[in-house]
């Protein structure tokens, strides 16, 4: 794979600078870097002015870091851990909070939980993705339960309004010659009066691997294919139609070891997410929309040779279906020219279907108020609540203050306080979750309450001349935290098993410290960076919180000489000790490179290199993987 990788990329950088002209900056300019975000308020708001903690990460740069699906995209995030979860699933945990405190929405739309009640980003192509906005904080104030960390927002792109069209196809492998991957995607997007549209699809193929030759296989076979579309019409001037649809099919296969035996383990994960939204400007300073979602999943594993029945009556996660049904109305209107007012409400109803005919579904009526107010002109406030009322739980209410103080032009104060809830899912109270092979068995808890937070944040951000950085401190500290809590082994070496049961820990704390900065260096350079420290209590043990690492930071040096369309990136990813009951998960250290050339102004190649010195192997990393690949657009 090397020696196919450097010819590809000396033939390119050696064009004459006369073949091209002005590379395939396209893709920056129809997706510019992002000024406005939506996520923090739930309306535009530039990203200096938003409350909290806000990080875009754009389609230049998820393109950049050679990201097939959302976890990849989300791995440099600051203050974001991705967890491999059961089935190696990924999902992101934002300042420590944990994997399932994290809400993932797209284009502000739930999506029905997968496999183990979990959401795998790994299970989420980029085809359609426009930028990915990350708030940092509770945010249930807006969006309810889950967002105890923060709120991850896919936003895709929408229907354009002249032809557009491009693809991508790429290939790699790792350092040891296996591992092989294929991938392809295209889109095409035009409109006709007041209709228009953008569909875009793809296909991703990667051969398993195993580093070590011992079962569990170090990585699956993946076979991943989607679709998405978007449909926009013009009823009159300032009155839309938005519908659109997300399509995913994903088989993953290889040998586990279940229950003392090498068994083949092949899983099939289909998911369905389609809407239909009006977005109008009933007055010259109010909207409204109003919105109906639907998102399926179904999964479907087969062992071979079967294993004996371990869950019995209870349910069974081999065979499960689960559909999220989503009606909201939102309101957003300028009071007195300083109150810009947004309240709506929104019926949620997630139901879940296995083999054993044991159906269970939650209803959930939400109503929620936010007051954005402009005090005096340096000091803008943003005060929001919600209320929830769960057909199993109870009513939850959540409030939430943030403000922003520009100190000067380019510095600004910025604080928030908030509280947050996540309501205990169906299995951590009723079905037993076998993880790592089955090595570790998570057990469930009838007896478990929902969880609550109470968060704290101040920070400071400024920008002089090409220097852009922000410090910012955080305490959370959770009631009621779902945690699973380590209590017996059995058995030794291959044969040991971990027992852990879901426990409502009484307290827990968490704070930290996360700085950014970006500098433009002379020469087409740019130096960025983050770092997040943190510590965590367990206060009814007094020990640390598992699988939170102490630091975690990345640092990117990235170059562009535009006149040749010559880009390039070296990035570097540190993530932290992590503490484990049984045994401490060692830190690790990751390098990244990339590099493209624009061959015309609508064609490019690309190679790059993965993981570049094989770091991380008993953290589950992938091994070093090398990659090219050739865009185009038009």
């Amino acid at each position: 794979m090397k020696t196919m990788i450097v010819p590809c990329i000396c033939f390119a950088l050696f064009i004459p600078e006369s073949a091209v002209s002005g590379g395939i900056q396209s893709n920056e300019n129809s997706s510019k870097i992002q000024d406005m975000v939506v996520t923090a308020t739930m309306t535009e708001k530039r990203i200096k002015d938003a409350p909290g903690s806000v990080e875009v990460i754009t389609e230049q740069e998820i393109l950049e870091m050679n990201a097939d699906t959302v976890a990849q995209a989300l791995e440099e995030a600051t203050g974001l851990l991705m967890t491999t979860e059961t089935g190696r699933m990924m999902r992101p945990s934002i300042r420590g909070t944990g994997n399932k405190h994290t809400l993932v929405l797209m284009d502000g739309r739930r999506i029905t939980s997968g496999f183990k009640d979990l959401t795998g980003l790994e299970q989420i192509p980029v085809d359609m993705i426009d930028h990915i906005e990350v708030v940092r904080g509770p945010v249930s104030a807006l969006y309810g339960s889950d967002a105890i960390g923060g709120v991850v927002n896919i936003i895709t792109k929408k229907p354009s309004k002249a032809l557009t069209m491009g693809g991508t196809a790429k290939y790699g492998q790792s350092t040891y010659g296996d591992g092989d991957e294929a991938a392809a995607s295209a889109y095409v997007g035009n409109s006709m009066g007041r209709f228009g549209f953008l569909v875009a699809g793809g296909y991703r193929n990667k051969d398993g691997y195993d580093m070590d030759g011992v079962t569990p296989d170090d990585g699956d076979a993946i076979g991943m294919k989607s679709a998405g579309g978007r449909f926009s019409y013009q009823l009159t001037q300032g009155h839309d139609l938005l519908a659109g649809f997300e399509a995913v099919d994903r088989n993953f296969n290889g040998l586990r070891d279940l229950q003392n035996l090498d068994r083949g383990r092949d899983t099939n994960d289909r998911r369905l997410n389609y809407f239909l939204e009006y977005d109008g400007k009933i007055a010259p300073e109010s909207s409204l929309m109003l919105r109906a979602n639907r998102s399926w999943h179904d999964n479907e594993i087969t062992i071979d040779p079967p294993t004996s029945e371990i869950i019995g009556s209870i349910g069974d996660e081999s065979n499960a279906e689960r559909t999220l049904d989503q009606l909201e109305g939102r309101f957003t209107s300028l009071v007195m020219k300083k109150h810009l007012l947004t309240m709506g409400t929104e019926y949620l109803k997630e139901s879940r279907e296995d083999d054993t005919d044991l159906d269970d579904s939650v209803e959930t009526l939400s109503i929620y108020a936010q007051d954005e107010y402009r005090i005096f002109d340096p000091l803008y406030m943003a005060l929001s609540a919600r209320w929830d009322h769960y057909s199993d739980f109870g009513s939850e209410w959540t409030p939430r203050l943030s403000m922003t103080y520009a100190i000067l032009d380019n510095l600004r104060l910025k604080g928030a306080w908030g509280m947050g809830f996540r309501a205990p899912g169906f299995l951590e109270l009723y079905i037993p979750t076998y993880m790592s092979q089955g090595k570790v068995i998570y057990e469930p808890n009838a007896g478990l309450e929902p969880e609550s937070s109470q968060s704290y944040e101040i920070g400071i951000q400024g920008e002089y001349k090409n220097f852009q950085a922000g410090l910012t401190c955080f305490k959370t500290d959770i009631d009621d935290l779902i945690e699973a809590v380590y209590y017996t082994s059995t058995g030794s070496g291959k044969n040991k098993k971990d027992y852990y049961q879901y426990q409502n820990i009484a307290e827990a704390a968490i704070w930290g410290v996360e700085f950014e900065c970006s500098l433009k260096l002379p020469a087409g350079f740019t130096l960025s960076g983050n770092l997040a420290y943190l510590d965590t209590e367990d206060k009814t043990t007094g020990e640390k919180l598992e699988g939170r690492p102490d630091y975690k930071g990345s640092v990117k040096l990235a170059y562009a000489y535009l006149p040749l369309g010559i880009r390039a990136n070296v990035r570097v990813t540190h993530i932290g000790e992590r503490y484990y009951a049984d045994e401490d998960q060692d830190r690790m250290t990751l390098v990244d490179a990339y590099v493209s050339k624009d061959v015309t102004d609508r064609f490019q190649i690309f190679a790059g290199v993965d993981n570049l010195f094989n770091s991380g192997k008993d953290n589950y990393e992938e091994p070093e993987f090398f990659y090219c690949g050739i865009r185009f657009s038009y």
